[in-house]
């Protein structure tokens, strides 16, 4: 990904070389020197994002061995969903053969589980690595279903039909289940916002403001799991009232993960923090819901306020303000590879975006759906080369020549692409005024400036003309 601001070019390289060094594990250096499963499972999704299929193998394979010994429904369901994460970008079949049985013997036990127990919920567990708490845990049970769903998928595409059947089949269930104790737990304010506890069915009530207290911080670093798994349809009611809920009720600052600044000022409840660690599936949240201005302010907000001026470290979380008369704000143990991880999928989810259907499955492809503005400035340029996605490498230029904008895309011609539209956010003050195709005009949306390639594949030369407003 190469895009016309030095900052984030130096901060994608300098995360990238972070994260070759971590692997695995949560930060070096310090205490926090081993592993933290989900995080790493999510280092291990965007990693292989960006190509670097070894470091994802890697992560996979340490994780799988490691799931027995430390297994959680949650755990077990992060598992799924990065390993057909991984199938999907790569399409490495080996891989998927050599840890099938693991996971085979995962999904025949959470099968047991919701076959016996009556509720189509999953038992109560531990509701953190912090908090002891024995809950119904909304994140623990949608990433189990995202990661049926999707494993299902994979196992199909790869001659295990039986195994997809019963993946289906389980997270079936499951979905039931958690319908009917969402609804029975979700919570509509008058402001319009949707609150669902992250302990299901247990009377849970919403924050006022969630830094305000231990149990809204958690909910605030918790929950974007389960807005991420693609549970709450994007752009549904619900998903519409949740992101409401986190932009009403302090869940965000400068873009950024809120959280009360514990480990750092102790019992003071005047100090707050942010947490951008989980900011990796806010994102993702943020991305399936269309919310291009809420992005940029997340990766900016990244740069300014939870990375190292120019050095780019991150730690797990930063002090909102200078603690106890220092003269800057403080850190949590860096550097943090989740913290890492959580830039990088930002950048990629501006510049390559896949949607789902309403069966959870990738569907279409949005390209540069959420740039921001100043890229698109005469003598800018974006690019993006050989991108892995769930349907084959995605490449794309667009460079600004004046008034004329010069696109060239190369699509893959996967059956499973339903769609593919490519956006131009250009300067406040502009607009698109047409868009041409090898001589044709193009259709193109007046209100997003954005252009309808659909069931089109291989390389596209476009011309689009810029006018003002």
């Amino acid at each position: 990904f190469v895009v016309p601001d030095a900052d984030v070019m130096d901060a994608e390289r300098a995360l990238l070389t972070d994260e070759l060094s971590m692997t695995w594990r949560y930060s070096v250096g310090n205490v926090y020197e081993e592993l933290s499963y989900v995080e790493a499972l999510d280092v291990a999704q965007v990693m292989a994002g960006y190509g670097y299929f070894d470091v994802a193998r890697q992560i996979l394979r340490f994780t799988l061995r490691r799931l027995p010994v430390r297994y959680t429904n949650w755990r077990a369901g992060e598992r799924l969903v990065a390993g057909a994460q991984y199938y999907r970008l790569s399409g490495d079949r080996h891989y998927v053969a050599e840890e099938t049985p693991g996971l085979r013997a995962v999904v025949d036990g959470l099968g047991r589980v919701l076959d016996t127990n009556g509720t189509g919920l999953l038992p109560r567990e531990r509701y953190s690595s912090d908090v002891a708490d024995q809950v119904l845990s909304l994140q623990g049970q949608t990433l189990v279903w995202e990661g049926l769903v999707q494993m299902g998928q994979v196992w199909a595409e790869t001659g295990r039909p039986e195994l997809a059947v019963r993946c289906r089949s389980v997270a079936a269930t499951l979905a039931g289940g958690l319908r009917r104790a969402v609804h029975a737990s979700e919570r509509r304010l008058a402001d319009g916002s949707l609150f669902v506890p992250a302990s299901l069915l247990d009377g849970g009530q919403p924050f006022g403001h969630l830094t305000a207290s231990r149990d809204g911080s958690y909910w605030s670093l918790v929950t974007p799991f389960a807005l991420a798994s693609g549970f709450f349809a994007p752009h549904g009611a619900e998903a519409t009232g949740l992101m409401r809920y986190l932009l009403l009720h302090g869940a965000r600052l400068l873009g950024l993960v809120r959280a009360g600044a514990y480990r750092l000022a102790g019992s003071d409840p005047s100090v707050s923090g942010t947490d951008q660690v989980y900011g990796t599936n806010v994102s993702r949240f943020l991305a399936d819901n269309d919310q291009p201005d809420q992005l940029v302010l997340s990766l900016y907000g990244t740069l300014a306020a939870a990375l190292t001026p120019r050095t780019f470290v991150t730690g797990e979380a930063a002090s909102v303000t200078p603690l106890g008369g220092a003269l800057y704000r403080t850190m949590y143990l860096p550097p943090n590879n989740d913290g890492d991880a959580a830039f990088l999928e930002t950048l990629r989810l501006m510049l390559v975006h896949e949607t789902r259907g309403t069966d959870g499955l990738p569907r279409a492809l949005e390209l540069a759906f959420a740039t921001p503005r100043p890229w698109l400035r005469p003598g800018k340029s974006i690019v993006v080369r050989n991108a892995p996605t769930s349907f084959g490498a995605v490449s794309y230029s667009i460079a600004r020549v004046g008034n004329d904008v010069r696109i060239e895309v190369s699509l893959p011609s996967s059956p499973a692409l339903a769609s593919t539209r490519l956006r131009l956010r250009l300067p406040s003050g502009e607009r698109v005024a047409r868009v041409e195709l090898a001589g044709h005009r193009m259709p193109v949306d007046a209100r997003t400036a954005t252009i309808d390639l659909s069931g089109r594949s291989g390389a596209l030369e476009l011309t689009a003309t810029v006018s003002p407003a």
